[in-house]
């Protein structure tokens, strides 16, 4: 019985190896994966960008005439069950089984085929284990988009942006409207032309790039994220004085600003996304805040 036993522990090694294989392959999401996105998927950082010059005295803030029409798209809904785990445990269960009966050990052949196959039906059922799968319901997943859609972040940003302004610079930035060009018969709106117009010496864009929901680091649980983009620019000359993309929810707070929340998806959704919409709002004013009150920024303080 020496070398079919030998045999035997030669091919639950081999089994092991590739069950971890398959694990490392099919881990569980990380914090901070992103499930419910709108907008692009780039990413950046968190230092500014910035050029030599004069500070600004006269600070105009660029206001779009029109708010982008965001589409939010489930990226990773479903949590699945990792086959190398279920691999894993039928290979214990079958080298259990064969030591348990010893005419196994002794007819090796009959001892692989056990091993193998409850091998193979652990990998099986880790993928259709109905417990592996964390659904969402599908109106809770129409709630969600639905106030992902109706949460107007383009206008909160701004405002909340020209709010904490006026508060470093002692009076309301200048308000520049942007219209683009359409075609021929619609040509657009020169925003430098119209701020050097106004007196203005620096003109800021806030955008936002992307908003949605993150994993959290405990399971089944999410939270908001957001991506911002500011860029300060003269319109004397054309030249970005200052550019800094701020990124903040699971998996990436941000500095200055609480760790980012977390949630059940149900709770997210309650009363048509209620839930979901405060914490939008709160964080998108939280980091107009922040990029408002830059020491990087290159704007006078009153």
């Amino acid at each position: 019985m020496g070398r079919p036993f030998r045999d035997l522990r030669v091919f639950a090694v081999a089994l092991l190896l590739l069950a971890g294989c398959a694990t490392t392959e099919n881990a569980s999401p990380q914090e901070g994966r992103v499930i419910l996105r709108a907008g692009t998927s780039a990413t950046g950082g968190e230092m500014p960008k910035m050029s030599p010059g004069p500070e600004i005295r006269r600070l105009a803030v660029l206001a779009p005439a029109f708010d982008p029409f965001w589409h939010a798209v489930w990226l990773n809904p479903d949590r699945k069950g990792s086959p190398g785990g279920g691999a894993y445990a039928g290979l214990l269960t079958g080298v259990l089984i064969v030591q348990s009966v010893p005419v196994l050990i002794g007819f090796w052949p009959a001892a692989v085929g056990v091993v193998a196959g409850t091998t193979a039906l652990g990998a099986l059922g880790a993928q259709l284990d109905p417990a592996a799968h964390a659904k969402i319901a599908s109106d809770d997943r129409s709630a969600l988009v639905q106030a992902a859609l109706d949460l107007a972040p383009d206008r909160l940003l701004r405002q909340s942006a020209a709010e904490a302004l006026a508060r470093r610079l002692g009076q309301a930035p200048l308000s520049i409207p942007w219209y683009p060009t359409w075609g021929p018969d619609t040509p657009g709106t020169d925003a430098l032309a119209d701020a050097l117009g106004k007196g203005a010496d620096g003109i800021l864009d806030i955008t936002l790039e992307a908003f949605g929901l993150a994993m959290g680091e405990e399971a089944d649980t999410f939270g908001v994220f957001l991506r911002v983009r500011a860029c300060l620019v003269e319109p004397a000359s054309g030249g970005l004085r200052y550019e800094r993309i701020l990124e903040h929810g699971p998996g990436r707070p941000l500095t200055g600003l609480p760790r980012p929340t977390t949630y059940t998806l149900d709770f997210l959704a309650l009363d048509q996304g209620r839930v979901l919409r405060h914490e939008m709002q709160e964080t998108i004013r939280r980091m107009a805040r922040i990029l408002a009150e830059d020491p990087a920024l290159p704007v006078r303080r009153r």
